[in-house]
């Protein structure tokens, strides 16, 4: 998979519901993960905002709705939940 210009970090939330897939089904999440990341600034379908008042991005993608803020500082892409729908 080729590097994106953030790193995917997944919270353990996010981390518990990725590890609870069928390996094909990981590794059709961990493509999306990473388009994400290629795109961190993208406006997610909604917001929300965290308990230190950070806007959160939610975005609907084939199938998954993910949590999401991009620290600009570190280059990361913090992924707080993924829920399936």
């Amino acid at each position: 998979m080729p590097r994106s210009s953030y790193e995917p970090i997944l919270s353990a939330k996010a981390w518990e519901f990725f590890t609870a897939l069928t390996r094909k089904r990981q590794q059709r999440l961990t493509k999306l993960i990473y388009l994400l990341a290629d795109y961190p600034h993208r406006l997610g379908d909604y917001q929300t905002r965290d308990s230190v008042g950070r806007f959160l991005e939610n975005l609907q993608m084939e199938g998954f709705v993910f949590t999401y803020w991009a620290d600009g500082a570190v280059k990361e892409l913090r992924i707080l939940d993924i829920v399936e729908l």
